[in-house]
């Protein structure tokens, strides 16, 4: 029986690397707008109580007209304007633009524990070497253990 390789399922082994435009595939202004859609769909709110809140966050009126204009494919000339991304991820609790933008960009992002266990690991591996170097030094000082 032939194996199908999961798509879905990331390799954490893979090298992210950034992805390279052709010349005339860098507008990403529908992109932006389905992307608005589904933070605005997934989000636990409706489209109101979201305007209501980046409105007072801001400071600035944001109304519900306005995020259905961000969200709309077809109306890509009213692309959310790129200072409004952070609020939306926080009042609709996602990060789907800033995963979205860093692996554009050949990254990965890790929040709360998981960037917590990668600081971990990244400081064990730096320990490790340091002990490393300070057994071979003792070594050529002849205190070998």
């Amino acid at each position: 029986m032939r194996r199908v390789k999961d798509e879905l399922t990331l390799d954490i082994f893979e090298v992210p690397e950034p992805i390279t435009p052709l010349p005339g595939s860098g507008n990403y202004a529908a992109q932006v707008s389905e992307l608005v859609g589904i933070v605005l769909k997934d989000c636990p709110v409706d489209r109101y109580e979201v305007a209501a809140q980046m409105s007072r966050y801001s400071g600035d009126d944001v109304s519900k007209h306005m995020l259905d204009a961000w969200s709309s494919p077809a109306r890509s000339d009213h692309n959310i304007p790129f200072y409004r991304i952070p609020l939306l991820e926080e009042v609709c609790q996602s990060h789907a633009f800033t995963d979205w933008i860093v692996h554009l960009r050949g990254g990965r992002v890790a929040y709360g524990r998981e960037a917590l266990a990668a600081e971990y690991g990244k400081l064990s591996r730096v320990q490790e070497r340091v002990n490393a170097d300070l057994r071979k030094l003792k070594k050529l000082m002849g205190e070998e253990q």
